[in-house]
C-alpha cells in the first residue's frame, strides 16, 4: 500500500492511494494488479478535523489543550534546555473597550503572526486564551539569544491606535520566562512560574521581559493570595444586596459597614477615591470618603468647579440616576485642565434618591487613567446607593425630629406658664420649661429628681396629688388610703405603681 500526492499544473496537490497485487508463476512475478484511488477529499476532511482539534480558530496557532500536550513532550526530552514564555498585550482591554471586539480580534491575529516571524519553526507556539500566548523554545542554551528574541518581539508589539477625537491608545507586550529543567519539567508547574514572571513584568512597569527566579517566589505566593481574595470578592459581590446586608448583620454598625464597603469597592473596581455626599440644610456635605494614600482628599480634589461639574452632570439613564465621565480630558473649556490638575481622569457617581429627589450620591474617581465604566460597576454602585438611601433617610428623619424638639422647647420656654413632664412609673421629672425651673430653682441640666422631691423636698410620693386623676385609679393607693382613714392615721404617701406613659403638668396660677 502506498500513499502519495501529485502536484497538478495549477500548483495544487492531490492525494492518491495505491494498492497492488503481484501474481507469481513459481518464483517469477508475471503481472501486477494495481488499484488506484483518489483520496484527496478524505485527506482534506481529516486535515480539517485535525485542524479543529489542534488549532486555535482565530490565530491558527495551537490551541490551549494541544499546545500543552506538545510542550510537555518537548520538556520530557532528557538533557535538553528549554525556555517557556508566557506573554500578553499591555492595554488590550482598552482596545476592546474603545475600538471594539472585532478590532481586538484583528490585533490578536496580528500578534500571532508576529510570534511566527520572531520564533523558528522548531519552537512551539500556542494561544491559551484572550491575548495570552505561550511559547516553548526548544533550544535554550544561550540566554542572551532569548533576551534578543524577547527584545525583538517587544519592539514589534509596540503599537499606537487612534480613536475618538484624536485620542491615542498605546499598547505593548510583557513576557514572563522560566527555564527548564532548572525549575522543573512539568508544564503546569512551569506555566505557573512563567505567569508569575509575567505578573512581575507588569508590576515593574510593563513592556518588558522577566526571567523567573527564586527571588520572586514570594511574589508568586502574593499573587496567589490576591487571586484568592479577588475570587472571594467576586463571589460576594455577585449578589451585592445580600453581601451588603450580610455585612450589616455581621458588624451590627452601619458606619463601620459603610467604611468597610468603601475600601472594598475601591480595591475591587481599582479606583483611588470613593465618596458619599448628602444634602444637609441645603448644602452638599461629604458624609464618608476613602482615598488612596497618594491621592488628594476629597475636600481638595472636589473643591469648587470640580464638584459643581459632577453635581450638575446627573442624568437619568438605563442604569439609574448617574453622573459619569469616562475621560475628563474631553470636558469643555477650563474644566479639563482643572480635573487634570486634581488628577481625576474619570468619575462615576450614583444618585441616592428619595422618590424623584436626589438627597445624596455615592461614587468613584479614577485618578490614574480614563476608563469606560462597565454595566457591573453601574449595577453595584446603584445597589449601594439604594441601601445608603435608607441610612440617609433615617438620619434625615432623626434631624427633623431633633429640630422639631428644639423648636418646641423654644416655644415652651418662652411661655409664662409653668410646664413640666413626669413619669407615671417612678415620678421622675422628664422635662421642665424655663418658668418652672425659675419658680422651683431647679438647674437646667441637673440630676433626675422626682416631682415630689422637687416640689415638696419629700422622698415619698404625695397621697393628695392634685394630678392623681391624670395617673388613673391605683388599687394599691386606694387600699392604703382606706386603711389609714379607718385607723385614724395621718395620711401617708402612696407608692406609685408602674402605670404606662407620663404626666404633663401645666400650672396656670
Amino acid at each position: 500500500m502506498i500513499e502519495y500526492r501529485v502536484m497538478e499544473d495549477n500548483g495544487e496537490y492531490r492525494w492518491f492511494h495505491i494498492r497492488y497485487i503481484v501474481h507469481f508463476e513459481k518464483e517469477w512475478p508475471r503481472y501486477v494488479v494495481i488499484l488506484l484511488r483518489n483520496t484527496d477529499s478524505e485527506h482534506r476532511k481529516n486535515d480539517e478535523l485535525r485542524q479543529k482539534a489542534e488549532r486555535d480558530s482565530l490565530t491558527g496557532l495551537y490551541n490551549k489543550g494541544y499546545v500543552k500536550e506538545l510542550i510537555q513532550k518537548a520538556l520530557s526530552v532528557p538533557e535538553t534546555k528549554k525556555a517557556l514564555l508566557v506573554l500578553d498585550m499591555d492595554g488590550f482591554k482598552k482596545i476592546n473597550d474603545n475600538l471594539g471586539h472585532l478590532f481586538g480580534d484583528a490585533v490578536i491575529s496580528d500578534m500571532a503572526l508576529t510570534l511566527t516571524e520572531v520564533f523558528s519553526g522548531a519552537d512551539i507556539l500556542g494561544r491559551v486564551g484572550g491575548d495570552e500566548f505561550v511559547v516553548c523554545i526548544r533550544e535554550a542554551d544561550d540566554r542572551e539569544q532569548i533576551n534578543a528574541l524577547c527584545e525583538k518581539l517587544r519592539n514589534m508589539l509596540r503599537r499606537s491606535f487612534k480613536y475618538g477625537d484624536g485620542k491615542i491608545l498605546n499598547v505593548s507586550g510583557s513576557i514572563g520566562i522560566v527555564m527548564s529543567p532548572e525549575y522543573g519539567t512539568q508544564y503546569d508547574e512551569l506555566f505557573g512560574y512563567a505567569d508569575t514572571a509575567l505578573y512581575e513584568a507588569k508590576q515593574r512597569g510593563r513592556d518588558m521581559h522577566v526571567f523567573y527566579t527564586k527571588e520572586i517566589q514570594a511574589g508568586q505566593r502574593k499573587k496567589t493570595e490576591e487571586n484568592e481574595v479577588m475570587q472571594e470578592r467576586q463571589a460576594l459581590l455577585a449578589n451585592p444586596v445580600e453581601f451588603i446586608f450580610r455585612m450589616l448583620y455581621e458588624t451590627g454598625d452601619a458606619r463601620i459597614t459603610v467604611e468597610t464597603l468603601l475600601a472594598l469597592f475601591a480595591k475591587y473596581f481599582m479606583v483611588q477615591r470613593v465618596v458619599i455626599y448628602q444634602q444637609k440644610d441645603g448644602q452638599w456635605v461629604c458624609w464618608f470618603e476613602w482615598h488612596a494614600g497618594d491621592t488628594l482628599p476629597v475636600a481638595v480634589a472636589h473643591e469648587g468647579n470640580v464638584f459643581a461639574c459632577i453635581n450638575a452632570n446627573f442624568q437619568k439613564g438605563i442604569y439609574g440616576n448617574f453622573s459619569e465621565c469616562p475621560d475628563t480630558a474631553k470636558l469643555e473649556g477650563s474644566l479639563a485642565k482643572l480635573f487634570s490638575e486634581r488628577n481625576i481622569h474619570a468619575f462615576l457617581h450614583a444618585g441616592i434618591m428619595n422618590g424623584e429627589r436626589r438627597i445624596g450620591f455615592v461614587g468613584f474617581d479614577d485618578c490614574r487613567a480614563s476608563r469606560v465604566w462597565t454595566k457591573r460597576e453601574h449595577e453595584v454602585l446603584k445597589t449601594f446607593a439604594d441601601v445608603l438611601g435608607t441610612f440617609l433617610m433615617d438620619q434625615m428623619r432623626y434631624d427633623m425630629v431633633r429640630k422639631g424638639y428644639w423648636h418646641l422647647q423654644g416655644i415652651l420656654n418662652a411661655m409664662l406658664r409653668k410646664i413640666w413632664v413626669t413619669s407615671t412609673k417612678d415620678g421622675k421629672v422628664l422635662y421642665m420649661n424655663a418658668a418652672t425651673r425659675k419658680e422651683l430653682g431647679a438647674p437646667e441640666n441637673g440630676d433626675e429628681k422626682t416631682c415630689y422631691k422637687v416640689v415638696t423636698d419629700s422622698n415619698r410620693p404625695c397621697i393628695r396629688c392634685k394630678f392623681s386623676k391624670l395617673r388613673g385609679d391605683c388599687p394599691v393607693g386606694k387600699r392604703l388610703k382606706h386603711e389609714a382613714t379607718a385607723k385614724n392615721l395621718t395620711p401617708f404617701p402612696v407608692p406609685w405603681k408602674g402605670e404606662p406613659g407620663g404626666n404633663l403638668f401645666i400650672d396656670d396660677k
